[in-house]
């Protein structure tokens, strides 16, 4: 196993040294880039950073989504001792300024497409290399993504290209590259906090490859070679998609197979055309897929394990996942976990080691506990605030001392992180989530969790998924509860079944003031419903 003490690329290359330089590692849109071109071309891009100034401890913005350039840009940042200070591409003109302005970045790598909306990015100075999706199209299909982006590629011209930049950093001769250890910060992650106030999350080597040392199990717990692949439609500036999509399928010898813009037949084709093992995703992406039509016997009989995070994943869809699997002859289960930026992820339920309403056991090296409010853990079964104690943890809070030491404490000899939610423990060491500490509602002096209404909701035939969001009752707190039907759900049955549901499976302090059906609940950028969306509405 490789050493997960030293840099993220090192972790990459020794988990890869055994393999052909000719195995599949990236596939995009049917071009396929071999171990060998890949690891050259990061170096060609690691010695262009470092020919530009680039040193240790500089950080460097990577604001891409699932194209090959995020992939290559991730390790050669790392390898010429950079921290990848990696932003959402849809971020907004005067967020990224924000970020620049803070954090004082020594390059950038920007999506070209996207690169018109960074209005007054110009004037910070910072040098920019512009990445496009043609880089690795297909020929084919090359010349139709540069038509369409005309005026995106008039607007960067005068930018270096990301591919210009890998030629020149392979003629370059730009010196060593500098000595990166396990401790030492490997990628900044912009994240919601354990408070849901904006943070950034400093992520070390060494917590990055524990993540993929820990969770190899997923994927079998054993290298793997191409004939594996992993689809990637998570994006890499979230810790699933870039810990488990990318850096754990990557340093284990698999392929991952690039999917930038999730659409559901599409991300079916890819895994007939790739002969996809594995897959990583959120309830909403298998939710589409299952119902598109396209998900059929062919594509479940390669698939080897499924996980599913980001959000609570509904009964009805891991009943039809789990049924498509029976009728293929492939009876895998869509297994849960959970994680959270600042612990990677942290609890999977795997086969063999799986129960049903829990988000899993804890992964290696890693601890669960809910604590009371006395500071100490609660007995197995009650609810407390859920803990972790973990090798995967963040280092800090980026420039916030107050928020670090209120995430952190010292318990029984361990450093544990509070997540920020509400959760149980069974006998047996699975972990039950109950809800987000920051949802909770407080009536009538009950503590009122929103994800307890929902999962009893979610279980009522005919839902598809609902949300319930804290509410105003004449200037009491109460809770709405919002539905959206499955499609051809007769409403008015709906409703007797949901209400009776409810009245039958909740304390009277939990049970919702409103109940509003739509056609649509509003979701995240990764598929979560979100539930900020909708109490903006409550009266």
């Amino acid at each position: 196993m490789p050493a997960v003490d030293g840099s993220v690329y090192e972790y990459f290359e020794q988990g890869t040294a055994h393999l052909p330089r000719s195995n599949k590692t990236v596939a995009f849109y049917g071009r396929r880039l071999d171990l060998g071109r890949v690891t050259a071309e990061i170096d060609g891009f690691a010695r262009r950073l470092r020919e530009c100034g680039v040193g240790k401890g500089d950080n460097v913005i990577v604001c891409l989504g699932n194209i090959p350039d995020v992939v290559i840009a991730f390790y050669a940042v790392n390898k010429a001792g950079a921290v990848v200070n990696l932003v959402h591409p849809l971020v907004t003109g005067e967020r990224l300024k924000e970020i620049a302005v803070r954090m004082r970045p020594k390059a950038a790598v920007l999506f070209d497409e996207f690169y018109p909306n960074y209005d007054g990015w110009k004037e910070l100075g910072v040098k920019t290399f512009i990445a496009r999706a043609a880089d690795y199209l297909p020929r084919a299909l090359a010349p139709f993504y540069r038509l369409a982006t005309v005026s995106a590629a008039a607007a960067s011209a005068e930018e270096e290209s990301f591919v210009s930049a890998v030629r020149r950093g392979k003629a370059a001769d730009a010196g060593g590259f500098p000595e990166v250890r396990g401790e030492d910060i490997a990628v900044y992650m912009h994240s919601g906090g354990t408070t849901g106030l904006p943070k950034t999350v400093e992520i070390s080597n060494g917590a990055l490859n524990a993540l993929a040392h820990n969770l190899l199990d997923l994927i079998g717990g054993k290298p793997v070679d191409d004939k594996d692949a992993m689809l990637m439609v998570l994006p890499p500036f979230h810790i699933f998609g870039l810990g488990v999509c990318m850096h754990t399928s990557l340093s284990a010898g698999g392929k991952i197979v690039l999917m930038p813009k999730f659409d559901a037949k599409g991300a079916c084709r890819l895994c007939r055309r790739e002969h996809v093992t594995f897959i990583c995703g959120v309830p909403n992406m298998y939710g589409k897929m299952l119902e598109s039509g396209a998900f059929g016997e062919d594509v479940m009989r390669n698939l080897k394990y499924c996980y599913c995070g980001g959000d609570r994943l509904s009964e009805s869809i891991k009943d039809k996942f789990a049924a498509l699997g029976v009728r293929a002859g492939n009876p895998i289960r869509l297994n849960e976990g959970y994680g959270l930026t600042e612990a990677g992820i942290c609890c999977v339920n795997m086969p063999g080691r799986e129960r049903d309403g829990s988000i899993g056991k804890a992964v290696k090296n890693t601890e669960f506990e809910a604590f009371g409010e006395d500071g100490r853990p609660v007995p197995r079964g009650e609810k407390g605030d859920l803990c972790v104690s973990t090798d995967m943890a963040m280092t800090r809070y980026y420039d916030d001392a107050e928020a670090t030491e209120r995430a952190f404490f010292e318990y029984g000899g361990r450093r544990w992180l509070r997540t920020g939610d509400i959760g149980r423990l069974d006998e047996d060491g699975f972990v039950y989530f109950v809800d987000r500490k920051k949802r909770m509602v407080k009536i009538s002096g009950y503590n009122v969790f929103p994800q307890e209404i929902e999962n009893v909701v979610n279980k009522v035939p005919g839902v598809l998924r609902c949300c319930a969001v804290a509410a105003d009752d004449g200037g009491r707190p109460a809770v709405r509860l919002y539905v959206q039907p499955a499609p051809g759900a007769d409403r008015d049955a709906l409703d007797k079944a949901v209400r009776t549901e409810i009245a039958a499976r909740l304390m009277k302090y939990s049970v919702p003031r409103f109940v509003e059906y739509v056609d649509r609940l509003p979701l995240t950028q990764i598929g979560k419903v979100d539930y900020r969306q909708l109490e903006e509405n409550k009266e």
